[in-house]
């Protein structure tokens, strides 16, 4: 019995096979976790604005990066009005150097004696007062006197206290965060001090492209990433969705904006005279969506809790 179907109908139907599965491959690549590269380096930075910690493991909790009982900015220095002080208005926080040991933690600055404050401290309530976070109002622990002189010593000011977010007091949420631009923050994405989510992600290929622009190359810690991916291509990281090391799951909520602290040489304790690495960043970092701020790196929120190390493998998910 003779065909009726025709080379060109067996070679559409053909085409349109092959259409199909490449549509359905694509689809799965994205809805699948892929491996990108491995964690190469890992950061706390235990007192927002100041040094931080180069660790090999950590805990990922829900308001940031633990190592050995001490979070992500934990702790704020808080202005004598209640705001929060920061390398912006005292490029010399800098240079305060922290060493953890134990249930203490060391502070060292240049011409100062070492100040030791405790990781444990107990809640008393008459010492709980309120600091601005950006447009959000949190709770931090006053811890004493002999921190505040030692804070207000060092950089020449007054009226400065030393604060810390004890686990039983305040924690903010980061869908109270005021932007211009929408953002994937969900309720329940918790906040010590950070300026805006508890983690923040960057690839080491995107700092090697920012550098190659650079007349005076700049450093990571410019940047006070948690975590750091090695393998990825340059700026990949802004694709994804999700992001999988070990049984710790984040998502993506936004970009990372950056602003005039990345100017701060975390060597010198001092400003760029030339404004980079924003100015280079201003030249082909900025999105529409986040005016003239650039941006570099990612801010996520944790969906599940775990320990990751440096050398971790990394997988996500893209957009």
């Amino acid at each position: 019995m003779s065909s009726d179907i025709s080379p060109a109908a067996v070679l559409g139907t053909l085409a349109a096979g092959a259409l199909i599965k490449h549509l359905g491959a694509a689809y799965t690549a994205k809805k699948d976790f892929v491996y990108v590269g491995k964690v190469s380096e890992l950061y706390v930075w235990p007192v927002k604005s100041c040094g931080g910690l180069k660790v090999q493991s950590g805990q990922c909790e829900s308001t940031g990066l633990f190592h050995g009982g001490v979070g992500d900015r934990t702790w704020v220095i808080v202005s004598q009005d209640g705001g929060y002080v920061t390398q912006r208005q005292e490029p010399k926080m800098a240079l305060i150097k922290l060493h953890l040991q134990g249930n203490t933690l060391s502070l060292d600055a240049p011409g100062m004696p070492t100040l030791q404050l405790s990781t444990e401290p107990q809640t008393d309530r008459s010492q709980v007062h309120n600091v601005k976070i950006k447009v959000d109002t949190t709770e931090f622990l006053d811890c004493g006197e002999k921190a505040a002189a030692w804070i207000n010593k060092y950089l020449g000011c007054q009226g400065l206290k030393v604060g810390f977010s004890s686990p039983d007091i305040h924690k903010r949420d980061a869908t109270t965060a005021q932007k211009l631009w929408e953002h994937n923050a969900q309720k329940g994405d918790m906040l010590a001090f950070s300026d805006y989510s508890s983690y923040m992600l960057m690839s080491s290929k995107s700092m090697d492209v920012l550098n190659s622009k650079l007349e005076k190359p700049v450093y990571i810690l410019n940047f006070r990433p948690n975590i750091v991916v090695d393998g990825c291509e340059a700026f990949d990281e802004e694709k994804w969705s999700e992001v999988k090391i070990r049984n710790v799951k984040f998502r993506n909520i936004d970009d990372c904006t950056r602003c005039l602290l990345t100017t701060v040489d975390p060597y010198t304790g001092e400003k760029s005279k030339d404004n980079e690495p924003i100015k280079t960043l201003r030249t082909f970092r900025c999105r529409s969506r986040y005016g003239p701020k650039p941006v570099m790196g990612i801010c996520l929120a944790p969906d599940s809790l775990g320990g990751v190390s440096v050398g971790d493998e990394v997988y996500i998910k893209y957009k």
